[in-house]
């Protein structure tokens, strides 16, 4: 395990929010971990960290790649305090907060709808939307009104020339674009430190949508949406609380999507 355990396991003294941690060298889905912890009755606060996962998941049940001793795999265990049609929010607290993490290595960072972590795949070129690069993902699995299981996977060292050919064209590494072996561990830190001020200030009342909007990628771009079947192209107009998308037409109109089985391009 390339993690140090005694750094890590500090998290729950600088972050006092988290109230504990489990580290494990091999998981196959630290969500699953973190909601049987959830169904236990394990408070909120909880964190579960992996060094490789073997059967990580993305949206839709999507496989997400995961190898040892080079990504970040954490799931965050919550119990929030607020109606359960608020709580769409929390794939924007960790969107947002993992944001922050990748910032904080010196590395841009945005959005894409609905749930995808970019980046820019070099600093050397000018950034435009086929420039960016899928990093990361968030998955949250609720259980309303019991407790939600926060999902959150970045490839921080990640060798892409490794990855599984259906994913070179669209993946990145934050290694890739610095140009330089990133510190995991500083990854971590932004992004449990994010996590814990925004679920706070969420649970006190406050709305994560217009910070969400504000770094998602496509907004005002042409993009076609993939959805039952059907394909959609338009421009993506605007976001709602809920976390859905609306689309302009080109006749004009406006069509809403949820998140669910939907792919976005551009």
């Amino acid at each position: 395990m390339n993690w140090d355990p005694v750094e890590v396991l500090r998290m729950t003294e600088k972050i006092p929010w988290i109230r504990d941690l489990y580290l494990y060298s091999e998981v196959s889905s630290t969500n699953d971990i973190a909601r049987d912890l959830g169904e236990m009755g394990a408070p909120e606060g909880i964190v579960v960290l992996a060094d490789a996962q073997t059967a990580g998941r993305g949206r839709g049940g999507r496989s997400w790649w995961t190898p040892p001793g080079v990504a970040l795999a954490v799931s965050i265990l919550v119990r929030p305090r607020r109606p359960p049609e608020d709580w769409p929010q929390l794939t924007m607290i960790a969107s947002l907060a993992t944001l922050e993490g990748i910032e904080a290595v010196g590395c841009p960072a945005g959005l894409k709808w609905p749930n995808d972590i970019m980046i820019p795949s070099s600093l050397e070129k000018e950034t435009s939307m086929t420039t960016w690069r899928k990093a990361g993902g968030v998955l949250v699995e609720s259980t309303p009104p019991a407790f939600a299981v926060v999902g959150i996977g970045v490839n921080v060292n990640t060798p892409l020339e490794t990855a599984p050919a259906e994913l070179t064209e669209i993946l990145g590494s934050i290694r890739q674009t610095l140009g330089r072996t990133v510190s995991r561990l500083a990854v971590l830190e932004g992004l449990l430190r994010s996590f814990a001020r925004l679920y706070t200030e969420w649970i006190e009342g406050a709305s994560m949508l217009e910070r969400w909007a504000a770094r998602l990628i496509m907004l005002g771009q042409r993009v076609r949406i993939c959805a039952a079947g059907e394909i959609w192209e338009g421009v993506a107009e605007s976001v709602s609380a809920e976390g859905g998308l609306w689309l302009r037409l080109p006749d004009g109109h406006r069509k809403y999507f949820m998140a669910g089985e939907v792919s976005l391009r551009w």
